[in-house]
């Protein structure tokens, strides 16, 4: 997930001068965003509250994985020569499923997840479960002339020592 954030943030710091892209909520990229809002609204937030937290982060997880995928089959840095406006297309449909990511993980790694949102200029007052079903927060926050910064990453590089022999 750190990875997932860092690179969508540098993309959109590097490629679009950290502006915000206008975001796409009727072609096949919203699908992404309604699958994660699923596992973020329904299944995460259900399981941590029956303290089945195991079976939350796996819920949370699948949803990861699929950004993954769809980073993956996008391949916006392909598409930064090829086709810039479906760049942007990717990197704000990223943005914005990454957002409800960590709002739906903060429960768990309260301290990254903050960190994370404070990046993205996502106000301490809309980082609840219910923020997630605001359909507004994207556009409000890109009209506020808010511009993503060089991103610092979350979790620091392991750097794990050779053993000899």
């Amino acid at each position: 997930f750190g990875n997932l954030a860092q690179r969508t943030l540098s993309m959109i710091f590097k490629n679009l001068e950290g502006e915000l892209p206008a975001l796409d909520r009727n072609g096949d990229d919203a699908a992404l965003v309604r699958a994660v809002a699923a596992a973020c609204l329904d299944e995460t937030p259900r399981a941590f509250e029956q303290l089945a937290f195991s079976i939350g982060i796996e819920a949370w997880m699948k949803a990861v994985f699929a950004c993954n995928q769809y980073v993956d089959e996008q391949a916006p840095w392909a598409l930064r020569k090829s086709d810039p406006e479906r760049m942007k297309t990717v990197l704000g449909t990223l943005f914005a499923v990454i957002r409800d990511l960590a709002i739906a993980i903060a429960p768990i790694i309260p301290d990254s997840a903050a960190k994370l949102l404070d990046q993205m200029g996502i106000a301490a007052d809309a980082r609840d479960f219910a923020a997630i079903e605001d359909q507004s927060w994207y556009d409000a926050l890109r009209g506020s002339g808010y511009k993503v910064g060089q991103p610092v990453p979350l979790f620091p590089r392991l750097e794990l020592e050779v053993a000899e022999g």
